[in-house]
């Protein structure tokens, strides 16, 4: 029986600077028996995406994203509808969909995971034609978002203390929304569109989103005092944010966003300037996940 060809494709600048020897640990844990690996790494931002539409266009089994959710998100975006999967070893900084998975920041068992050769169709999404895997919307997160990728320092404290700052003097949101059996107005700190549940590190954002349910969970947050939205944040961390008062939490397969004030939006923690705009539609089953999670 032939090998099973299979690509890692590594961003180097991923996460923390933690001396991590993946090169090392893949050859020590992968299974040779099962696969013909290689290891490609990424030299410029969009590189990943087309490695990995070099691995499909080559029939490859699949393609292992080593690196955070914006390197999942390049090579995620080229496997969509095609017959090779999507693996993921976390090395990033917040690693939200690999906590989704369960997976957290366990290298070892993301890499002997794969030989186990389980795949699993899930969900994806666009928004105005961009893909993402786990997460998008706008607001306070995605303004952090945009702000933090000039930022050369990574991790959570940079990123929290991004988040102190921007919320000292933030503008509210004021948007028109769509879904497919509603329609209103209202102003909110934040839109966020998950496919996933995680935001990262263990900060849960839409605790009953499945990867596989052909849904997004939509979850807003009201206008209010800005110190109560710190009190958020344990909800975040115990799984409970979706009961607060200050959250409207809600399921569709597909919601319009207009947004007249402008401002940003992110898609797999990745910030762009807003549009007016944002039509968020689910792919359900369109990727293939190389998992056993």
């Amino acid at each position: 029986m032939s090998k099973k060809k299979i690509r890692f494709i590594k961003n180097p600048f991923s996460g923390p600077k933690s001396g991590i020897k993946i090169d090392q640990l893949i050859k020590t844990h992968i299974d040779e028996d099962i696969y013909d690996y290689e290891i490609s790494h990424t030299e410029y931002a969009g590189h990943a995406t087309i490695l990995a539409k070099e691995a499909v266009d080559n029939e490859y089994f699949a393609v292992i994203a080593v690196g955070g959710d914006g390197t999942i998100n390049e090579v995620g975006s080229s496997l969509v509808n095609t017959e090779t999967a999507l693996g993921i070893i976390p090395l990033g900084s917040g690693n939200g969909l690999a906590y989704h998975l369960g997976i957290r920041r366990n290298i070892i068992t993301a890499i002997q995971s794969l030989n186990a050769c389980q795949l699993v169709p899930i969900d994806t999404g666009v928004a105005n034609g961009r893909f993402f895997i786990n997460v998008a919307g706008l607001g306070l997160d995605a303004t952090v978002a945009y702000n933090t990728k000039f930022n050369s320092r990574r991790g959570f404290i940079p990123y929290f203390i991004n988040t102190l700052k921007e919320s000292l003097n933030f503008k509210y949101l004021s948007l028109h929304i769509k879904t497919q059996d509603n329609e209103w107005e209202g102003e909110y700190a934040m839109a966020v569109i998950a496919n996933g549940s995680v935001y990262g590190y263990d900060f849960t954002i839409a605790p009953q989103a499945l990867l596989n349910d052909g849904q997004f969970d939509v979850v807003l947050i009201k206008k209010t005092q800005v110190f109560r939205y710190f009190f958020l944040v344990p909800r975040m961390l115990n799984n409970t944010i979706h009961n607060s008062p200050l959250v409207k939490y809600f399921k569709t397969s597909e919601i319009t966003i207009l947004n007249k004030l402008g401002g940003y939006f992110h898609l797999d923690g990745e910030g762009f300037v807003c549009e007016e705009s944002i039509h968020f539609k689910v792919l359900p089953s369109s990727i293939l996940l190389l998992s056993n999670f």
